[in-house]
């Protein structure tokens, strides 16, 4: 019996010991290849994080302001901050405006942007006194009571405010007053230093 357990170990047992080292190197290389796997995993990850600084933030919105109540002369009504982004693209940022005007079509207040504290006056140009309706003319203001005003928004600017350049007070109640505001906007930190607050 001895002798067949020996020749058996004699035989069998460099064939054992020879699948364990191939067992043992497959398992090794294949936990070389899940580790460089996973450092290029880890790689991507880390670039895709480093491409995500230079991904930009958008912002696009239209609000329509019913305007109400009395403004004060000199006093503003803060109409839209969109903090923290700011107006990005030419032509696509806009507002329209139904408020108060004078017999020559000249409004009674002021629209004003930019990042605050900083403010332009926006030119919002002459009233929009005619237009159609199903190919018929349609009024659009009425010079001395209301007038429609539209215009552009200047690029990197963040806020909008009406204020009161007239001397009496204005009384938004009755008309139908409103401002309309369609932004498109990009993150500030993606903007030059230079872009914001022309």
């Amino acid at each position: 019996m001895k002798i067949k357990i020996s020749a058996l170990y004699s035989i069998y047992l460099p064939s054992i010991l020879l699948m364990f080292a191939v067992i043992f190197n497959m398992q090794n290389l294949s936990s070389q290849q899940i580790a460089v796997g996973a450092n290029n995993v880890t790689m991507q990850a880390m670039q895709m994080q480093h491409h995500a600084v230079h991904i930009t933030d958008n912002l696009i919105v239209s609000e329509h302001i019913p305007l109400t109540g009395n403004l004060l002369s000199g006093d503003y009504i803060l109409l839209m901050d969109f903090t923290p982004f700011a107006t990005s693209v030419e032509g696509h940022s806009h507002i329209a405006l139904k408020i108060p005007c004078d017999k020559g079509g000249s409004p009674k207040a002021t629209v004003i942007s930019g990042v605050a504290p900083r403010f332009k006056t926006l030119n919002i140009g002459q009233a929009i006194t005619n237009g159609t309706l199903d190919g018929k003319g349609l009024d659009l203001s009425d010079e001395g009571y209301s007038c429609l005003y539209h215009t552009e928004l200047p690029i990197g600017i963040t806020d909008l405010a009406l204020v009161n350049t007239s001397n009496e007070t204005l009384n938004f109640n009755e008309g139908g007053y409103s401002a309309t505001v369609t932004v498109h906007g990009t993150a500030i930190q993606h903007l030059a230093a230079n872009e914001t607050g022309r």
